[in-house]
């Protein structure tokens, strides 16, 4: 699941931010305990890039994005190598599509987490992460349309690059990840186009 620490590595970027002292040039070690609360809002038009398009060619699909969370970063003691870092949220995503003007809406309600970190002494660090979550579609009146749910246990092999700032860690995947459940619709282009073609 490369998109494990995305998320994580965002939310790094955030507390780093807030807790570097101004004026500071050298990466910080983390504090032992921080939670940032984010959210936003925001539209965009689909596809984002000039030569693509969307589901069965359209363009300028209206996406609008709601996305409300926690990110943490905690200190396990002497017996951690390092802090482990959690995000949990909720997010949002309306498309539109502009033929017919009606809607297909994506909830996730995920936690992304750190389970365990292991020292290897030669630089490097084992994170074993796991992902868990639902995810809801619901069309333009607002009736469910499906629900699914899973998890994912992920190890990766994690070069720190010897500084102490996880931003410019290098994260290898080690191995097939362990997955139950569902955490995507099997074919969106399918769902959405069901949902919004008259």
């Amino acid at each position: 699941m490369p998109k494990f620490r995305d998320a994580v590595a965002v939310g790094a970027a955030v507390v780093a931010a807030l807790v570097a002292p101004a004026g500071t040039g050298a990466a910080l070690a983390a504090p032992p305990h921080v939670q940032v609360h984010y959210s936003d809002v925001y539209d965009v038009l689909l596809p984002d890039t000039p030569d693509g398009s969307f589901c069965a060619g359209l363009v300028d699909v209206p996406l609008h994005v709601e996305i409300d969370g926690y990110f943490s970063i905690k200190d396990h003691g002497a017996t951690a190598p390092a802090p482990f870092f959690a995000d949990r949220f909720r997010s949002s995503l309306r498309y539109t599509n502009p033929e017919t003007g009606l809607s297909y809406t994506v909830v996730r309600v995920r936690q992304i987490k750190d389970l365990r970190l292991v020292d290897n002494r030669d630089g490097t660090f084992t994170l074993t992460g796991l992902s868990t979550g639902t995810l809801t579609a619901y069309g333009p009146d607002g009736e469910l349309l499906s629900r699914t749910s899973g998890l994912s246990r992920d190890t990766f092999l994690v070069d720190t690059k010897g500084t102490a700032d996880p931003i410019d860690d290098e994260l290898t995947p080690i191995g097939e990840p362990f997955t139950a459940g569902l955490d995507e619709t099997d074919n969106f282009c399918d769902d959405f186009l069901a949902a919004t073609t008259w």
